[in-house]
């Protein structure tokens, strides 16, 4: 009883210390991970609209930019890929460890840290992680009332891309009462639900087309593990400007009688980006810790060096040591 009575006292202290901070801060720099997706865009833009809104300046910054398929929402134009000028207090969102923001010379000291990463580092002065939630849009969604900012309907829209981003459309197995109860909330205040979901869920770019046939052209497996790679070329022969994956990974998660599937796609400078899905049966986080990477049961990811034939081979070795339960 007294284990519990600790337990809601120190979270009633860090939200009191959460909503102090943002009280104070003028200039909040507002940051999250490389490649961004909708649930990293919705929390910058998000909480930046929030705090605009209450008279303060903030500054949303992802180092890659936002990507054409979410510049759907109110906010996104403001949202830059480098720091200008001072700030006051710095708030990663959805972002498991700081290795991942990207500054090239180095990253600031977080003050508050929101995310739901079941691995997230807990970097911060201040660490709001709630690896229940499907999302972290949806703890923002839950808490800012609570801190003293009202969602409005551009706010709400932001949210709610993240939101059907980070469950495909509501579809993946951790989506629960609360967070539908939280999506409601937010279509109560104006978002646009079946826009958002067509345009980052439905709607492929020509592009993004050509990457998928490309990479789904080298789609081989073994047993219960698929896999496939976007390579640089592929990249450049579909005129595909991001450095994401264009939503392949969500695609290779639905494959029939397929329990793990990795995606490989390579990066600039001997560096490739690795997505592990797993929807149903494995916590395919215990796989990405391995090469430094993180994030949750059914869907993890790693940044690892090396040349791609080597990567593919160190990996595809790890995951099926996993299904067989070696590791």
């Amino acid at each position: 009883m007294k284990a519990m009575q600790r337990k809601m006292n120190n979270k009633v202290n860090l939200h009191a210390s959460i909503k102090e901070k943002l009280a104070q801060a003028e200039k909040p720099l507002i940051l999250s991970h490389v490649r961004p997706d909708g649930d990293a865009i919705g929390s910058v833009v998000g909480l930046s609209l929030a705090l605009k809104q209450a008279g303060k300046s903030p500054q949303g910054v992802l180092v890659d930019g936002v990507p054409r398929k979410f510049k759907i929402i109110a906010g996104t134009e403001d949202v830059r890929t480098g720091i200008s000028g001072e700030y006051d207090a710095v708030i990663a969102v959805d972002c498991a460890d700081m290795k991942r923001v990207g500054f090239p010379n180095g990253n600031p000291d977080v003050d508050i840290n929101i995310d739901h990463h079941v691995t997230n580092e807990l970097y911060g002065a201040l660490n709001l992680v709630e690896p229940d939630q499907p999302a972290t849009t949806s703890i923002l969604a839950k808490y800012l009332p609570e801190w003293g900012f009202p969602i409005t309907r551009e706010v709400a829209d932001a949210l709610m891309m993240g939101m059907v981003t980070d469950t495909i459309g509501f579809s993946t197995s951790n989506v629960n009462p609360e967070f539908l109860r939280i999506s409601a909330d937010l279509l109560d205040k104006g978002a646009d639900l079946t826009g958002i979901y067509h345009k980052t869920i439905t709607e492929k770019s020509l592009a993004a087309s050509l990457l998928w046939g490309n990479a789904l052209a080298r789609l081989k497996w073994e047993g219960q593990l698929a896999w496939t790679v976007i390579t640089l070329e592929d990249r450049a022969n579909a005129d595909y400007e991001a450095r994401d994956d264009a939503d392949l990974t969500n695609h290779l998660s639905a494959l029939e009688n397929i329990d793990i599937s990795v995606l490989f796609n390579e990066q600039k400078d001997e560096k490739v980006k690795i997505s592990w899905r797993s929807p149903k049966k494995f916590d395919v986080s215990k796989i990405a810790v391995k090469f430094n990477g993180g994030g949750h049961p059914p869907a993890a990811g790693a940044d690892v060096d090396g040349k791609l034939e080597d990567v593919i081979e160190a990996v595809l070795g790890e995951t099926k040591k996993f299904i067989q339960g070696k590791n």
